[in-house]
């Protein structure tokens, strides 16, 4: 990938992991902007705060993530693309930590809104390498199939993390996730040039 946003040239092969990378991470980063309404009444008792001020794990997440995309524009112009990128995953990835080894709901808080600014830079940044990377007669497929999963994982991952909730406990979504970001950084590194 270039900075200037003109097309590269990639093998098929590279191209293909490039884009399964941005989808997976694309997933997994969105589903946490749903998935923690399940776990609201779990995170609720487990610090000790009320239904208002613990809704803010999703109401803050998304506020963040607001904010940190329009920056993401001014982002991209002035880093590689594969430095910001792996820098959200990164980011996602310290916001997770937080969130699972956080004793108290302040700290939970700011492990979501870091996760929330890795998510924002993950959802521009992703846009821009599909661009890239495709040429002009793929590019609008490529775009609808990322598209598709990046909105269609915030619909599922209720339902997914009310299982993951009941059978071990509502810090199993933080560590599902963690696991495929991890994957999918040590995968950035090498598949992005």
């Amino acid at each position: 990938m270039t900075e200037d946003n003109q097309v590269v040239q990639l093998t098929d092969r590279k191209r293909t992991l490039i884009f399964i990378n941005l989808v997976v991470s694309g997933i997994a980063s969105s589903s946490l902007a749903t998935a923690m309404t399940t776990a609201l009444p779990d995170l609720v008792e487990y610090f000790g705060v009320t239904t208002s001020i613990g809704q803010w794990v999703t109401s803050g997440y998304s506020l963040a993530m607001g904010m940190v995309m329009p920056l993401t524009a001014f982002l991209i112009t002035r880093f590689p693309t594969k430095r910001l990128y792996m820098w959200g995953i990164t980011c996602f990835i310290i916001g997770l930590l937080f969130s699972i080894f956080g004793g108290s709901f302040a700290v939970m808080m700011v492990g979501r809104v870091i996760q929330a600014c890795g998510n924002g830079v993950l959802q521009a940044a992703a846009q821009v390498i599909i661009l890239t990377v495709y040429p002009a007669e793929k590019k609008g497929t490529m775009m609808g199939t990322y598209g598709l999963a990046a909105t269609a994982a915030p619909i599922i991952a209720p339902t997914a993390a009310g299982l993951l909730i009941d059978a071990f406990g509502w810090k199993s979504i933080f560590y599902v996730v963690m696991v495929i970001m991890a994957i999918s950084l040590a995968i950035s590194s090498v598949v992005f040039e």
